[in-house]
């Protein structure tokens, strides 16, 4: 890993140190790799409002090298603000969900293996750019034990109108339990083309996954036991013992994606006049999700006759096509009608002689619309599943107001049917008792929302959504095995046949008093069910007092302060390695405890640095801290990060 993150950053470094340059327009896609000779000068770079980021959607936003709150929040290895979301032990790990999350706006089968699905890229998820000069972006992070995290990215225009990214991402962490070890490479790649008048756009990404993790179990009854009891001998993690010594967890993804768009008309000005265009996206996706355990468990029950190696696999192979016309109009705003083509493959237990699985070529229309409206903004879409028997449907619209900048508040419906996900629906296992054949109704969430943003109240997010048919692991018996006190493990898919109703209330709001802030994020969360299945805190917060000065005659801007993370008491999912998802338990409650973090960021030109206390206050509260109820969450740690963008 230290050799592979030495080499990228060599070689990004080289790269870089080649472009330096701002191409004059170019006329046509065949002189696209014309550049002119530099304009920039050493001594002074372009206005950083330049360096542009596109989303999937082609909404854009600039490179940020600030140091804000923001940024810490996000200096995690999933590069996003994990308020909703606990983290287990050991980075690289999953987390378990703190509110409810649905996809709503993808109506393709819920992504299986679900633990995966926060550090995993979407490709909604890829960014595409365009800069004035090269641009490179280092991060690295320590890590629990043994290892480091790296993110390195390079992005440079060849010309004017075209652009490429390469990134890699690396992560090896031991962690400070038994068999717990994570890894990760993630491998980025982006092309962004758009041609003279943007008459013809293209962008294209290459992305390669790979995540592995070693599966403990978590830790036995006897050690969880040992663990409460403060017991200085204990100290050291890995004297307590796990269920699983010698389990692992590999998930891979390889996806090849391209989008272009020609525009029809043949005028220049094409934004200020009515503009018809057709467009094509395609993506092709192999995933791949194993469980391997060099001796069988008893947690899991039997195996078949004759074998003892446990060696799981499960594959999904999928092509999607889309097929699009867009019109941009002065009248009716922007309308854009699609045609999908969904075609997925799906086997389980694939290295055995035993495995199954189904395949499927399926079909949907949508609508899209997008129109300023009386100081509104209205957008919506409908998608309808034309054939088939496990692409969704779905139905969202939203009002935005544009009038008051201080004032602004949306108002949407969100209603989504999809598949749950293929694991639910058809799984096979060296395990006896893990094999089952479902026949599953897709899952429909209903909700309705509201967001207000107000300068002086801060922003307040209501959701209330009404969930049929909600689809879940629950363990099939809970006798004993192993040593005493121990449970099994054996996983099982229900369907909810009554509804679930779910009310979300979120506040965030920031106060200054001159170099002090007070940083506020506070959920309240109400579920109405039948028995305990969708299992949630009814009380979140996060609260961060802080200082900010500038120091060093201005050479160093630098905050200073104290996070604090609480959550109350609620029966929380379990973890379970073998189909690396979660499954229900009404047994034990984990929450009520505080999760203080002491930090200290500092900016010195482009580089950003950050120093973490993570949970110092571990040893007063006693040992009843968990990410799920056999997974203890961390310990008192400092870790210590940078992240670095430079302009060659």
């Amino acid at each position: 890993m230290r050799a592979c993150s030495l080499f990228s950053l060599i070689f990004f470094f080289c790269i870089g140190t080649l472009y330096c340059q701002e191409d004059e327009g170019i006329s046509s896609f065949k002189n696209m790799f014309k550049s002119n000779s530099d304009s920039i000068t050493k001594s002074k770079l372009p206005d950083i409002k330049k360096y542009i980021i596109l989303n999937s959607i082609k909404d854009s936003t600039y490179l940020d090298t600030t140091l804000s709150i923001k940024k810490h929040y996000k200096f995690n290895y999933i590069r996003k603000d994990d308020f909703e979301l606990l983290k287990f032990s050991n980075i690289g790990q999953t987390y378990n969900a703190l509110t409810h999350h649905y996809e709503e706006q993808s109506f393709l089968p819920s992504v299986s293996f679900s633990s995966k699905k926060y550090a995993y890229l979407k490709s909604e998820d890829i960014n595409y750019y365009y800069v004035p000069t090269p641009l490179t972006e280092l991060l690295f992070k320590t890590v629990m034990e043994q290892g480091q995290f790296t993110d390195a990215f390079f992005t440079s225009n060849v010309s004017e109108k075209l652009n490429f990214s390469i990134a890699f991402k690396g992560l090896r962490s031991l962690g400070n339990y038994q068999n717990i070890l994570a890894g990760s490479k993630n491998f980025r790649f982006t092309v962004n083309y758009n041609s003279t008048y943007n008459r013809y756009n293209f962008k294209m990404h290459v992305v390669n996954q790979n995540y592995e993790n070693k599966e403990n179990g978590g830790l036995t009854d006897s050690s969880i036991v040992d663990f409460e009891s403060e017991d200085q001998l204990f100290n050291e993690r890995s004297k307590l013992s796990v269920k699983f010594e010698d389990a692992i967890n590999n998930f891979s993804s390889k996806r090849y994606y391209f989008d272009h768009q020609f525009s029809l008309s043949k005028k220049k000005d094409s934004v200020k006049q009515n503009n018809l265009s057709i467009g094509h996206k395609f993506e092709y996706e192999t995933l791949y999700n194993s469980f391997y355990q060099s001796s069988a468990s008893n947690y899991y029950g039997n195996l078949s006759l004759g074998i003892n190696i446990v060696n799981d696999k499960t594959e999904l192979k999928s092509t999607l096509n889309e097929f699009y016309t867009y019109l941009n109009s002065n009248l009716f705003g922007k309308i854009k009608l699609i045609y999908t083509n969904y075609n997925y493959n799906y086997i389980s237990n694939s290295l055995s002689n035993d495995s199954k699985g189904f395949d499927q070529n399926e079909n949907a229309i949508s609508f899209k619309v997008n129109k300023n409206i009386f100081e509104h903004k209205l957008k919506g879409k409908i998608t309808k599943n034309l054939f088939g028997d496990r692409l969704g449907d779905l139905i969202d619209f939203n009002i935005t107001s544009l009038k008051n900048e201080n004032f602004i508040y949306l108002i949407g419906l969100n209603i989504v049917t999809k598949h749950p996900g293929f694991y639910y629906e058809l799984y096979k296992s060296s395990y006896d008792d893990l094999n089952w054949e479902n026949e599953l109704k897709k899952t429909q969430t209903n909700n309705i929302y509201l967001s207000i943003n107000s300068h002086l109240a801060g922003y307040f997010r209501f959701d209330f959504r009404i969930i049929n048919d909600y689809t879940y692991f629950y363990l099939l018996s809970e006798d004993k095995v192993g040593e005493p006190e121990n449970k099994s493990l054996i996983p099982k898919v229900n369907q909810l046949d009554s509804t679930i109703e779910y009310l979300k209330i979120k506040w965030q709001k920031e106060f200054k008093l001159g170099k002090f802030s007070l940083d506020n994020s506070l959920v309240y969360q109400k579920v109405n069910q039948n028995g305990n299945i969708l299992n949630l805190p009814e009380f979140l917060s996060r609260n961060t007092i802080y200082y900010s000065n500038t120091i060093l005659k201005g050479a160093m801007f630098f905050q200073t302060g104290v996070s604090v993370k609480y959550f109350s008491k609620y029966y929380s999912n379990e973890y379970n390695p073998l189909i690396s998802s979660f499954h229900i338990q009404n047994k034990k409650q984990i929450g009520g405890f505080p999760l203080i973090d002491f930090f200290v960021n500092a900016k010195i030109k482009q580089t950003r640095l950050f120093l973490k206390a993570e949970h110092f206050n571990s040893s007063l509260t006693g040992n009843n801290f968990y990410s799920s109820p056999s997974y203890p969450y961390r310990d008192f740690s400092i870790r210590f990060g940078l992240v670095w963008n430079f302009f060659n």
